[in-house]
């Protein structure tokens, strides 16, 4: 009994002291005035029940705590675990006692209650939690709903930008340590009675929230008690982006088209061979476009035409391409998170209003439609009248000769819609021309990108480059023919501004999207005079658009501009939100 009380006594004495000091140096650090909040009382009941279970341990004749080399051995694997897998562990001062108690205490009571089936956990958690700490140190990304959603939503091209040989390389040493880790665990507590694992766990749980009272509350992290808060931020990061996933669709497909009210354009009869063009790009920041003052010149087509209207202020609605979508073709005024429900759609896509009075729409995608996620089943219903419906596998470029091949098989008279979303400046910036790299050298992997954020924003403004190109294109194909070419983009990229990579509210910074620039987007509009001249409406509108350029507008205008342009009328219309109308007022939105 001596020496059982001996052993144990030296051993829970050490770890004492040295977390008394930990706490000691923190609440000098902190000057903190002592308070009881509800952790405290928390930490009570566990100590006051580990001690119940030891007294009922004894009385039954059974070990009451774990041998003293296990519980020494489990300080070093709870040690070694906070050091690899615990992004905040060296975060804040004196906080790693905190969690290192924790994690002892959770350790034994996973194994005290699911034995050697607490293996499967530990292993899918210790890989989850070494890869978030390498996308926290190379794109300043936790695990959060909008990562899990993007890569429920990468392409395969996206996702091998980030299939690097590091990555993989760290995927596979995780994958290793944590089976290192389980097999130490199993050989330590496989031998030891449940009842001392869950004493030991009570005693270590209430230490580490006991110590935690050394911190004041407003200083309180729930990081400091890891690994328990990474369990429901996980499960909600999933949780919320299947969530969102399936409210997205939902709320798409439930929508009414536009064209089942009665609906009139008053600008064309029929016959006039207009194209009119709907391009939402992808991933172009305003500020990264030499048509708004950027020193390189990203966009040299575009700031040669002088029949060209630039918005230089749009916010985009969302971060994520299918709600900005939505966004842009229906009368939404904000994304899918908002609850006000006047800014929620109220009917569907605007593009059903064309083909309903007279135009023939055709859609042009990227390589990413042919995949049945969450922005094909999106997009296909906000595109579900085209005619017909194209790939551009490769290199958007290809659809150049796609609409050519449209225009030689439609008569001359045809209005027709191009719809276009290809992947323009998405991630991994791999479209530009490789044989005449315009900003060199360019790099379209992410491995590390902040060690390589030249090579990177080379790329990314060489993909807006090409995207100018093809604007180009597009408008040279068209030649003399009536066209009017409506762009915006769905949303910008993060590339190491405000040390993050990517888009949305990502990392310990809590930055929201809409409170950076990265929610700034391109949009212009392009027509030749072929259009102008066709209507005198049409000259009127496009006077007052150039007017309106100067105010700072969204993508929530979209759809009414489309509207006002060709004096579509419909009940969904609304004047205050058409840049074509003198009764247009400024998005009053979020924004930077």
């Amino acid at each position: 009994m001596f020496r059982w009380v001996k052993a144990r006594a030296f051993f829970m004495a050490v770890v004492l002291l040295v977390a008394a000091f930990m706490a000691w140096k923190g609440a000098y650090a902190w000057r903190v005035d002592f308070e009881f909040p509800w952790w405290g009382y928390a930490a009570v009941a566990l100590t006051l029940l580990g001690v119940t279970g030891m007294l009922i341990a004894r009385r039954l004749r059974m070990e009451a705590l774990p041998a003293v080399w296990v519980l020494w051995v489990v300080l070093l694997l709870s040690f070694a675990v906070d050091s690899v897998c615990n992004l905040f562990a060296y975060d804040a001062p004196w906080q790693l006692h905190i969690s290192l108690l924790m994690t002892m205490g959770f350790m034994l009571l996973l194994w005290a209650v699911f034995r050697a089936s607490a293996i499967g956990f530990w292993v899918v958690f210790l890989v989850l939690e070494v890869m978030q700490i390498c996308a926290y140190l190379q794109y300043g990304s936790r695990i959060n709903s909008l990562v899990v959603a993007e890569t429920i939503e990468a392409s395969w091209e996206e996702a091998l930008a980030y299939m690097t040989p590091i990555n993989l390389g760290m995927l596979g040493l995780s994958v290793v340590l944590s089976a290192l880790f389980c097999w130490a665990v199993k050989r330590t507590l496989r031998k030891q009675h449940s009842l001392a694992l869950f004493n030991a766990a009570c005693l270590f749980g209430g230490l580490s929230l006991l110590f935690g009272l050394c911190v004041p509350p407003n200083k309180q992290r729930q990081d400091f008690y890891w690994p328990l808060p990474e369990l429901p931020l996980l499960y909600g990061a999933v949780s919320e982006a299947f969530t969102i996933n399936e409210a997205t669709i939902n709320q798409v497909e439930s929508l009414s088209s536009p064209a089942d009210e009665p609906s009139k354009l008053h600008s064309l009869r029929g016959g006039e061979g207009v194209v009119l063009v709907v391009h939402v790009g992808e991933s172009i920041r305003a500020d990264r476009m030499s048509l708004n003052g950027y020193e390189r010149d990203t966009t040299p087509w575009l700031r040669s035409q002088k029949d060209l209207i630039n918005f230089p202020t749009c916010i985009s609605a969302a971060c994520d391409t299918c709600q900005a979508e939505i966004a842009l073709l229906t009368n939404a005024r904000r994304d899918i998170l908002e609850k006000r429900p006047e800014m929620l759609p109220s009917t569907g896509s605007v593009l059903d209003l064309f083909t309903a009075n007279g135009f023939e729409m055709y859609s042009f995608f990227g390589r990413r439609c042919a995949q049945k996620l969450k922005y094909d089943r999106v997009v296909m219903v906000l595109t579900r009248r085209s005619r017909q419906k194209f790939n551009a596998p490769g290199s958007p470029w290809t659809s150049v000769p796609q609409m050519q091949e449209v225009l030689k098989n439609t008569p001359a008279g045809q209005n027709l819609l191009f719809f276009v979303n290809n992947e323009g400046s998405h991630t991994p910036f791999e479209h530009y021309d490789r044989q005449n790299t315009p900003f060199a050298p360019a790099a379209v992997h992410f491995q590390n990108p902040a060690a390589q954020a030249v090579e990177v924003n080379n790329a990314y403004d060489s993909s807006i480059h090409y995207t100018d190109e093809y604007f180009r294109r597009v408008a040279e194909l068209l030649g003399n023919r009536p066209f009017v070419y409506l762009y915006v983009s769905d949303h910008g990229e993060y590339l190491g501004h405000d040390g993050m990579w990517g888009r949305a509210a990502l990392g310990e910074k809590h930055i929201n999207y809409h409170a950076t620039d990265g929610c700034k987007v391109g949009m212009f509009v392009l027509y030749n005079e072929a259009f102008e001249k066709l209507n005198p409406q049409f000259a009127a509108r496009l006077g007052q658009l150039r007017q309106n350029a100067r105010l700072t507008v969204a993508h929530e205008h979209f759809f009414h501009t489309l509207l006002g342009l060709f004096s579509l009328e419909t009940k969904y219309y609304n004047p205050a939100l058409d840049l074509t109308s003198p009764q247009a007022q400024p998005y009053d939105g979020p924004k930077p």
